[in-house]
């Protein structure tokens, strides 16, 4: 095997293992930071009435999230009529929490980015060096649809029979602390934020991530079939 083909492997390798982990974190980024999903949400669970904060106050606590989320704000100190009383929404705990979660969406950021980044030079890569250049470029394309829809359908799976348990995988996982052990009745972060807002979230963002690369798997299978029918 000459250098030009090992090193078009190499980007195409590349390609794949990272264009899924922009389309997943760039679906997750949309919802977390789309304000329309956050008051449906708050409609849909009543989280008016679990709060006792009207949908003014939530929509603008959710609007502080978001801000704090994005790194637009550095703290999440913001009051509310709770219970009849003004108070501050968010107390130590809840805010010690989202710092971590607000580091983990930056390093989520640099992540989607940098994959970005190594996608886009790996397919140019493959469009420079291969001498079958459209070949390798559906095959490229099909298999970094094929292989994440294979690995997120079996974590669909996964999730729709305890979706719970492996929620708290993933802040065991990511998180060096017990911060994010909330208590339902007295915090308000989750209250605003219960575990059915969670699941429909990944849900949306499977979806979307299942669709994008249904897409990307059909249209490269047909220009396959065309090329070796040519």
């Amino acid at each position: 095997m000459n250098s030009l083909k090992i090193l078009t492997n190499i980007s195409k390798a590349l390609f794949i293992v990272f264009i899924p982990v922009v389309i997943l974190l760039t679906a997750l980024q949309y919802y977390s930071f789309n304000q329309d999903f956050y008051m449906r949400q708050f409609r849909k669970y009543d989280i008016s009435t679990v709060t006792t904060m009207n949908e003014k106050d939530l929509g603008r606590v959710s609007e502080k999230i978001i801000s704090y989320l994005r790194d637009e704000d550095d703290n999440l100190n913001i009051e509310a009529v709770i219970q009849g009383k003004t108070r501050e929404v968010f107390e130590e705990r809840e805010k010690l929490h989202m710092v971590d979660v607000k580091d983990l969406f930056l390093r989520g950021y640099d992540l989607r980015n940098i994959s970005a980044l190594i996608a886009l030079i790996s397919l140019v890569a493959v469009l420079l060096l291969s001498n079958r250049k459209a070949r390798d470029l559906y095959q490229t394309l099909f298999l970094a649809g094929v292989i994440p829809i294979i690995l997120m359908v079996v974590l669909s799976i996964l999730l729709t029979i305890d979706f719970n348990k492996y929620f708290n995988y993933f802040h065991e996982i990511f998180f060096t602390n017990d911060l994010w052990l909330l208590n339902p009745e007295t915090e308000v972060l989750i209250q605003m934020l219960p575990l059915g807002f969670f699941i429909d979230i990944s849900s949306r963002v499977i979806s979307w991530f299942l669709g994008i690369s249904a897409v990307m798997t059909i249209t490269s299978f047909i220009e396959l079939k065309k090329i070796s029918k040519a």
